[in-house]
């Protein structure tokens, strides 16, 4: 499912290009200014630029708060990025795009620059992740934006962190709550093996954030051999600034009650011990067929006992 063309180009014409360079988000010394930004064209934007402009916008809000140039600067760059995002050199760079997006907007009941706008960076910057060039016959494809194995000391081994991760929980938190049951189904259905071990390890790690009250994704572990955790993702503590910053804020929770419940109903009605089986069979086959790969079957054994506890599932 590719970006949808007629919201990309709404973000493009709603957002032109600000008038004064954006900062890094530090105030004491000489402070850096990415006039890259205004006297390049996106498609000449390096790779280092990018990463270190995301950081600041990412960053920046929870410890000073919200600053125009960052809200300016973050509407701009984010249509423009969508297209240069592709292959698995830029998995840090969406991270921090839709980290940034999550540090303006804590609260998604809050007011929005214009009416579909949330809708928008749903169907384009959510869809990135599920785009035709990271998919090939139904399956991930090794290269693309959400990485097939990772590197040890170990050898290579699967995990649930990073942009998989950052992805499912953009939806989680900013999609309608009327379109929720249907966009978990399609989640759940993806029938690749891989992909299904990925969301039930994410589950599984993501357990403080998805059942706990009053939580902020800096309780996942971002180590991405042990957790769900992203590029950025700690910089996420509900408030702009944070209450950690300024005392008088009061956190939002990453996710709402009404939303975590909704979210455990639908895993309960889509996630089963027989669908469980059924992955155990298919990843037992392909740490046969792949034997370099680590500790997948043990991993997975966890997961699922974790997740049957958890969500009582039958």
């Amino acid at each position: 499912m590719e970006p949808d063309p007629a919201a990309l180009q709404r973000l493009k014409d709603n957002f032109p290009m600000p008038a004064q360079p954006m900062g890094e988000a530090w105030f004491m010394g000489e402070r850096r200014f990415f006039t890259e930004l205004m006297t390049q064209d996106s498609s000449q934007w390096e790779l280092g630029l990018m990463e270190s402009a995301l950081t600041a916008l990412a960053s920046g809000p929870g410890c000073f708060g919200v600053l125009k140039e960052w809200t300016d600067w973050l509407h701009h760059l984010l249509p423009r990025l969508l297209g240069r995002i592709e292959g698995r050199e830029w998995m840090e760079v969406y991270e921090s795009l839709v980290t940034a997006f999550m540090a303006r907007y804590p609260d998604e009941r809050g007011e929005y620059p214009y009416a579909p706008f949330l809708e928008d960076v749903l169907k384009t910057l959510g869809r990135v992740p599920m785009s035709a060039s990271n998919w090939k016959d139904g399956r991930l494809v090794a290269r693309g934006l959400i990485s097939v194995m990772e590197d040890s000391a170990l050898g290579p081994f699967l995990s649930c962190g990073g942009t998989i991760s950052v992805a499912l929980f953009l939806h989680l938190k900013y999609l309608d709550e009327a379109s929720f049951p249907e966009w978990l189904a399609s989640v759940l259905a993806i029938d690749d093996p891989v992909w299904r071990f990925k969301i039930v390890l994410w589950i599984s790690k993501s357990k403080d954030l998805l059942l706990q009250p009053d939580q902020q994704p800096g309780v996942l572990e971002f180590e991405s051999s042990f957790g769900s955790g992203w590029q950025g993702s700690w910089c996420l503590m509900g408030g702009n600034p944070s209450s950690e910053v300024d005392p008088s804020q009061v956190a939002v929770p990453f996710l709402s009650d009404a939303r975590r419940q909704l979210f455990r109903e639908e895993i309960r009605r889509h996630l089963t011990c027989e669908s469980l089986d059924r992955l155990d069979v298919e990843i037992a086959e392909l740490e046969r067929s792949q034997v370099e790969i680590y500790g997948i079957r043990e991993q997975l054994e966890q997961a699922s006992l974790q997740i049957l506890q958890d969500y009582q599932l039958r």
